[in-house]
């Protein structure tokens, strides 16, 4: 494991936390809560061009999670600073929820993904596709708990048995809210891991903020069945303030949260 990825992932959370207050956007809590998650996965994930213009791997994350995506992006070199000093401006790209980003002749965001249950329907297809055509190279899908209630997600998940999609990796943000409450109140998917084995997917279980759990569940390997991670976080993770509370699913970031919010990050 990298010895430095807690200290990437503050840093992540140090930056987005500054984009949203400048763009005055929101999901604080849900970028928060999958830092961790990104700061590995966007380290170990393979970005080499292919022949059509696309990624060796691809990476598909929730939408609301732009900040996040361009933050990483960045650190990697894949796209500019300007997405961060920029992120919600009008006229730029650089959109709060994620839209196809071309950069470089590079499809670094393959997919406008905005709403809930779009996301792991593109990753199947990128898998499918890559399998269809002999590639090598894995397809990655970061999706909240919010979409287990999505029936496009279930759909999904079974088209992906059947056609043995072992090129797949699904990660779920399991923080437990989502935009109206907790999720066990909207509708209650538990048992989740039990549900995901039942259709056909092998399933492990971590701790989403635990950066060795994290690399290790990433470099498991799979015969014939695709891989679902169910990542258990702690929405807001990283200031108290935000710890598990919905308000700031939504509710941007004042001047005075940004400077105690910076101030806790920083010690």
């Amino acid at each position: 494991m990298k010895e430095n990825y807690a200290q990437l992932a503050t840093e992540l959370r140090r930056t987005v936390l500054s984009m949203t207050f400048r763009a005055q956007s929101s999901h604080i809590g849900s970028n928060f809560s999958s830092a961790d998650l990104l700061t590995v996965l966007y380290d170990i994930a393979d970005f080499t061009p292919t022949s059509d213009g696309m990624t060796k791997d691809v990476v598909v994350v929730k939408s609301w999670n732009a900040a996040n995506v361009y933050a990483c992006l960045v650190r990697r070199g894949l796209l500019p600073q300007e997405a961060i000093d920029r992120y919600g401006e009008e006229g730029t790209p650089w959109t709060t929820i994620l839209e196809p980003i071309t950069y470089n002749g590079l499809k670094i965001i393959p997919a406008a993904t905005g709403a809930m249950g779009y996301h792991l329907p593109f990753a199947v297809g990128f898998a499918l596709a890559k399998k269809i055509k002999k590639e090598e190279g894995k397809v990655y899908c970061l999706i909240s708990d919010g979409e287990l209630n999505i029936g496009s997600t279930w759909e999904s998940l079974a088209i992906a048995k059947h056609h043995k999609l072992d090129n797949l990796v699904l990660i779920v943000d399991r923080n437990s809210l989502q935009a109206m409450g907790e999720t066990k109140d909207i509708l209650d998917m538990e048992p989740v891991d039990k549900k995901l084995e039942a259709f056909g997917w092998d399933v492990h279980e971590i701790d989403g903020h635990n950066h060795s759990e994290i690399e290790s569940a990433l470099a498991r390997k799979t015969f014939g069945i695709p891989l679902a991670i169910i990542a258990r976080t702690t929405k807001g993770k990283g200031v108290r303030r935000f710890e598990n509370d919905n308000l700031w699913h939504y509710s941007h970031v004042s001047q005075e949260v940004l400077e105690e919010a910076l101030k806790e990050l920083n010690t």
